[in-house]
Formats: structure tokens, C-alpha cells, sequence
């Protein structure tokens, strides 16, 4: 089986910045940030924290009737957008009759907020509270199937879920199977939505998020005065085919995907190994024929928590060694908050366009990077650079890790 060439014809992009990649690329160099106050949080709330990177109805609203996406709940609302926005952008959204496409679908939470609201009217009213449609507007893998049914695309149709690395992880399994001629072509997309008020409520609960009260300054990736993460909800989507079959289709090519690698610590649920992490960025390297010296930019999974970003600084100072001192890293996350399952896939349009645009964005609200963390970040503000390749790196609960390492197109 000779390898193919692997190249990224469509993209799309849905977050509190925007659901275009020219508007989401025009707010983030701006420096806005897309963190506020949760709907339904009050000011006399006992949950510590109150803000998370939420997506305003009226923008997921119009962002849904360009493809007449009107499915009712929220998270699958998403992922349709994601798919089709990213079949409209490769120029096969209009390609009439079926599209022997695989499509890998990524997500952390599914579609946690129907099914807790499931769960309070069953507790309120019993068996007959249920809707009739409750099993399959659960199910972890209708995103991917309704979205494969809506755009006849009759490869396979699959979830994947590997907390917030989970968008890697989608884009790492369609590479694969349209590099070894598995598949013809693959869409990967991610969607993730896990703030509504029982979710939001189970993660306050789990202690790793910033209880500053300022949208603006309380996610701080890589900065000493960090106190955690703050969440968000998005969608990505990504449409990959051989470079000979975009080539003869006249495509854009946003990016060649060189090489991936992935990896689990498989040590603690919660806590980052630098083994682990260290092992994929190898891995991904190595199938990219890529040296550490010929990497020009790094976009990091910076969650904001204390031994994370410290764990992810270590790996990177590892593999790279003396080029640690030289290669721009820098993060999404102060403006977009943790996308979850949808953030690596977010991360990774940042990082295509980056390229495209030959500017890095920079890390907000990093004053006084953690001593600890001794990376050359990006930080006065958008940088001008020369991006050929990039690096993108996810790492996630679980001890999940997904590099990916792409080369302009």
C-alpha cells in the first residue's frame, strides 16, 4: 500500500469569534475575547464560576440558515454547521448525488444537555415526560450519521471522543484512511457544548476552573497569576483528499498534513505526562520527515491550569531542545475559552490560517509567563513570520495526545 499525500481542501470554523475563518482570523488578531457570562448564571449563583467562551444565539442562528441546519439541539446544531460549512468551503457542498466520503466525527460532552434535560423530566413527571426521540437524539454518533445522511456521504460514519484532544484525534483517523486508500476522501469535524447549567455545574465541581470573575483576564494559558481553565463551545470541520485528486478538481489547498502521532500516558486520568506527550510530538515528527529546526510555529493546547501548561512548556523544551529558545508558540484559549471536544479542532484553524496569513496570533492576557514555562510565546501582539510548517499539539483528560504537523499550501 503506497502512501498518499494528504491535503485539507475545506475548512470550517464556529465560535464565540465568529463561524467564517475570515471573521473568526479578523477578531482574534484583534485581540477580542469571546468570554461571558453564562446564560442562565445569576449574580447570586453559588457556582464559582460564571463565565465560559459562549456563542451568541443570534450568530449560531444565522450561522445555521445558511445551510438550513434546524435541528433542536444546540450541539447538534453545531456539528451539522461544521460539516457543512467545511463541504461548502472545499467546493463539494453542491456536488449533487452522493460522495463516497468518510466522515469522522469528534465530540467530548454528545449531546449532554438534551439528555440532562431528559433526565429532569423524567424526575418530574415519570416515563411518559420522555420524548419518543430521546434514545436517538442521545445517541453519541447522530451528529455524524444525520450529517452523512444530509450530504449523501457514503463512506463510513463514526465518533470519536477523546476528551479535548478529540478533534486531533478525528483529524488523525481520516488522515490515515485516505493516506492508505481506505477511503477517497474524509470529512473530520468536532463539536462540543458542555455549558449548559447541569454540565457547567458538574465542572465547577471539579475544581480546575478560573474563579476569576473578569471574562477578559481569567484565562491566562502559560502566565503566572493562571488559576484554570475557562470553557467554551465551537465546532471545526475539515475536508481531506489526496493531493492528486484536489490538484485535478482545481481545489484550494489550505495545507498539506505531513505527519500525525498520538500517544496516551496511560498513568492518571487527570494529570499530564511529559512522557506521554513527548512520544506523540515524536511520533508525528518523525512521520513528517520534520526536524525540530524546521518548524516555524507551535500552536500549544495551553488549558491554563498550574501542572498542565507547565508539562506541556517540559515537552516542548524536550523534543526541541536548543530550538525551544527559537520557535513561536502561542494559544487561542484567553480569547476562545476550552472548547473541550471541539477546541483542538478550533486550534487547528487557527493554525491553517496562521499559515495562510503569515502572522501568528498572540497569547493574550500572558504579562508575566510562569518562569517555569520557558518558551519564546508570542505576546506583544499578532507577529508577522514565515510559516511553512507548523506544529499543533492537543493533550487531553485522559492522557490522550495527538500531534499534527502541517505544511503551507
Amino acid at each position: 500500500m503506497i502512501p498518499r499525500r494528504v491535503v485539507i481542501t475545506g475548512v470550517s470554523v464556529g465560535c464565540a469569534l465568529g463561524f467564517t475563518p475570515d471573521e473568526f482570523w479578523k477578531r482574534l488578531l484583534a485581540g477580542e475575547c469571546g468570554i461571558s457570562r453564562v446564560p442562565g448564571v445569576t449574580d447570586d449563583s453559588p457556582l464559582p464560576t460564571k463565565i465560559a467562551g459562549v456563542i451568541p444565539d443570534t450568530a449560531l442562528d444565522a450561522a445555521c440558515a445558511r445551510h438550513g441546519v434546524d435541528d433542536p439541539d444546540r450541539a447538534n446544531r453545531l456539528a451539522l454547521f461544521a460539516v457543512a460549512d467545511a463541504l461548502t468551503n472545499a467546493g463539494l457542498a453542491d456536488a449533487g448525488g452522493e460522495l463516497p466520503h468518510d466522515l469522522i466525527f469528534g465530540t467530548g460532552h454528545g449531546n449532554g444537555a438534551f439528555q440532562n434535560a431528559s433526565v429532569e423530566a423524567y424526575v418530574g413527571g415519570g416515563y411518559r415526560k420522555l420524548r419518543p426521540t430521546s434514545i436517538i437524539r442521545a445517541m453519541l454518533n447522530r451528529p455524524a450519521n444525520a450529517a452523512s445522511i444530509r450530504h449523501r456521504l457514503t463512506g463510513v460514519s463514526f465518533t470519536v471522543s477523546c476528551a479535548c484532544a478529540t478533534g486531533s484525534i478525528a483529524v488523525m483517523e481520516a488522515f490515515f484512511r485516505v493516506r492508505f486508500g481506505i477511503a477517497e476522501a474524509a470529512v473530520a469535524a468536532c463539536a462540543d457544548h458542555g455549558i449548559d447549567l447541569i454540565t457547567f455545574s458538574a465542572w465547577n465541581r471539579l475544581g480546575v476552573l478560573s474563579r476569576n470573575p473578569d471574562p477578559a483576564t481569567a484565562s491566562r494559558p502559560f502566565d503566572a497569576r493562571r488559576d484554570g481553565l475557562v470553557m467554551g463551545e465551537g465546532c471545526a470541520g475539515f475536508v481531506l483528499e489526496p493531493l492528486e485528486v484536489a490538484q485535478a478538481r482545481g481545489a484550494h489547498v489550505w495545507a498539506e498534513i505531513l505527519g500525525v502521532g498520538s500517544s496516551c500516558d496511560a498513568r492518571r486520568i487527570g494529570q499530564p505526562d511529559k512522557t506521554g506527550q513527548a512520544k506523540a510530538v515524536r511520533a508525528a515528527l518523525s512521520m513528517a520527515g520534520v526536524a525540530p529546526a524546521d518548524v516555524d510555529y507551535v500552536n500549544a493546547h495551553g488549558t491554563a491550569t498550574e501542572i498542565a501548561d507547565i508539562v506541556e512548556a517540559s515537552t516542548i523544551e524536550e523534543v526541541f531542545g536548543l530550538e525551544s529558545d527559537r520557535v513561536p508558540v502561542s494559544n487561542t484559549k484567553a480569547q476562545l475559552g476550552h472548547l473541550m471536544g471541539a477546541t483542538a479542532g478550533v486550534e487547528l484553524v487557527a493554525t491553517l490560517l496562521a499559515m495562510r496569513h503569515q502572522r501568528l496570533p498572540p497569547c493574550r492576557n500572558l504579562e508575566e509567563p510562569d518562569p517555569r514555562c520557558r518558551l519564546n510565546f508570542v505576546r506583544a501582539g499578532p507577529q508577522a513570520a514565515r510559516v511553512e510548517v507548523a506544529l499543533k499539539n492537543s493533550f487531553a483528560f485522559g492522557g490522550t495526545n495527538c500531534a499534527i504537523v502541517l505544511r503551507r499550501g
